[in-house]
């Protein structure tokens, strides 16, 4: 009796070990970590930048420049105001500086230098939806900075929130390792160092 009823909870074991998998495998999260992070959407063209290879897109997360990696081909081909299926990683930010404070990030500043470029100043941010500078040095336009007054902020996902005229919107993630992002709230005026979303395939509807 105790064997049948030992093979029973193995075979129930199992069987809960499987639907845990299928389970996993619903699961919209666990299927873009298990494809490195890259996230599908689809989204609607607003400008390109056809020799720097760059794409505006608005999408359920708001407004997002994209750089398209090497294996994106005809871009001629995509066109303004159309809707495409996009493939991309994830734009996240690795410093962060609160204007009027210390710079923050993993390396404990973003160069001075940098800053004296950037012009990202409380006039300038109040005259755009978003300032975003390409830093010196940086010939593949693989890193940005962005600067703005924060709209929002969930402190749970690590994400801050730019808001735009005409309901634009503009949401990064920042990185884990850096510091300062609890002492960030609403209505500051912030500059993030950002590594851009690179999309691995675009595909027109």
């Amino acid at each position: 009796m105790k064997v049948i009823v030992a093979a029973a909870r193995g075979i129930l074991a199992i069987a809960l070990t499987f639907i845990v998998i299928d389970a996993a495998k619903a699961d919209p999260a666990t299927e873009v970590a298990a494809m490195g992070g890259v996230i599908t959407a689809i989204v609607t063209v607003e400008a390109i930048d056809a020799p720097n290879r760059l794409l505006t897109v608005v999408g359920p997360d708001g407004t997002l420049v994209i750089k398209l990696g090497p294996d994106v081909q005809h871009i001629e081909k995509i066109k303004v105001k159309e809707k495409v299926t996009i493939n991309y990683t994830e734009e996240v930010a690795t410093g962060l500086e609160k204007f009027a404070g210390p710079p923050k990030n993993k390396d404990q500043s973003i160069s001075s230098e940098e800053e004296a470029g950037m012009n990202m100043n409380p006039s300038t941010v109040a005259e755009q939806d978003w300032v975003e500078v390409t830093p010196k040095g940086d010939t593949d336009f693989s890193t940005v900075e962005v600067s703005d007054t924060v709209a929002a902020i969930n402190y749970n996902k690590r994400t801050i929130t730019f808001a735009g005229t005409g309901g634009k919107t503009r949401t990064i993630v920042v990185d884990p390792s850096v510091p300062g992002r609890d002492q960030i709230h609403v209505g500051d005026q912030v500059a993030l160092e950002v590594t851009r979303a690179v999309a691995v395939d675009v595909k027109t509807l």
